[in-house]
């Protein structure tokens, strides 16, 4: 197993060679990077690599078979050397990440934790988790999902390579899941949704108002319940920065875009029509997810297409004119999550926050 950890700003290209480790840029060897061929198990090698701090390593020429390890803000052997116990799957997770149920191995503790595989080390799905990996990390908020390790792992056997993507946060349910579990009706399930969208409204301002970030796709997979029913954010692999005051730039905003189902983009990202999305307020394609996700967990129905979005009959009268002002085909006039979150003291209830108290303790207990 190869271990390495950059920790300078500068590529660096070193050689493995019979049992030797040579740096050819001549700059210094890290202490802690005593690898040879030994520890591959050869009796000869010779590898060349490219060591950057923020990517994994890039092999340039390989005649022999082994197993390289990248990382991605943590390091680790793989699996089993996870500090963290991997158990059962959840059936669902946002594009094509893989949701389990996990525990600590220091004190079982439980956690959630988010895997994600591709056959190639420069796949642009794992470019993008990366990027997920690295917005998760830094951006803090209560109603965020909190990161607790990242680490990613790249193996070569006689079947190909496989680079693995893990994420380990607090304990977590998807939405769609959890909706399931509690089965609420009637005022109380309409009460409950709200309070959650007033959550996640939160969420999406802080990003867009506060961050000047922009999501990219809120929708029912990109939201997971905690323990206490709190209602959090994740999903962060195509959330970029909101450049719409540049005037020199000219390409693509949300370079994973291409992430986002048809069936969630409006119509000025439907089109990549980023000059009149750089025109648009910040909050503009996150309001449309928000849209997007009222309608999901109302109608109980995942959406199909765009088209869909038009079928009112499952909106609570008191949310509709929200809805409908966050899904306006003007970008302009989308709702900011802001006015949502003042809003929604006209659909929540003073009981339903004493019936939260009571959901949440026998969630607990359960």
């Amino acid at each position: 197993m190869i271990r390495k950890k950059p920790v300078n700003d500068s590529f660096a290209l070193y050689r493995i060679e019979g049992h030797q480790v040579i740096n050819v840029s001549g700059g210094l060897l890290p202490p802690y990077l005593p690898f040879s061929s030994k520890n591959l198990g050869c009796s000869s090698l010779q590898i060349n690599y490219l060591f950057h701090p923020r990517r994994s390593c890039l092999p340039t020429s390989v005649n022999k078979s082994f197993v390289l390890q990248g990382v991605v803000g943590g390091s680790g052997g793989g699996q089993k050397d996870l500090p963290y116990n991997i158990g059962d799957p959840y059936p669902s997770a946002w594009s094509s990440w893989s949701h389990f149920r996990g525990t600590s191995k220091d004190d079982g503790s439980p956690v959630s934790i988010f895997s994600l595989s591709g056959s190639n080390p420069q796949d642009g799905r794992l470019a993008a988790g990366r990027n997920g990996v690295k917005r998760l990390r830094t951006v803090r908020h209560p109603n965020i999902l909190s990161f607790l390790y990242s680490t990613e792992v790249e193996t070569v056997d006689g079947s190909g390579t496989k680079v693995t993507i893990y994420i380990v946060t607090e304990p977590a349910v998807p939405l769609s899941e959890k909706i399931k579990e509690l089965s609420l009706e009637g005022t109380q399930r309409d009460e409950y949704y709200a309070w959650g969208l007033h959550q996640i409204a939160k969420a999406v301002s802080f990003l867009n108002n506060d961050c000047k970030l922009v999501h990219g796709n809120v929708c029912l997979e990109s939201v997971v319940v905690t323990q206490t029913l709190d209602w959090k954010l994740h999903a962060f692999d195509v959330l970029s920065e909101y450049d719409g005051t540049s005037g020199t730039a000219t390409g693509p905003m949300l370079p994973y875009e291409w992430l986002v189902g048809s069936q969630y983009k409006s119509v000025e990202l439907a089109k990549s029509d980023w000059v009149a999305i750089r025109k648009s307020p910040p909050w503009a394609i996150d309001s449309w997810g928000l849209g997007c996700l009222i309608y999901e967990i109302f109608s109980g129905m995942k959406l199909g297409k765009t088209e869909e979005l038009r079928n009112t009959a499952s909106i609570p009268k008191s949310l509709l004119p929200d809805y409908q002002r966050l899904l306006s085909s003007t970008p302009s006039r989308r709702l900011n999550a802001s006015k949502l979150i003042e809003n929604s003291g006209e659909w929540l209830s003073a009981p339903f926050f004493e019936s939260i108290v009571v959901l949440a303790t026998v969630s607990e207990v359960q």
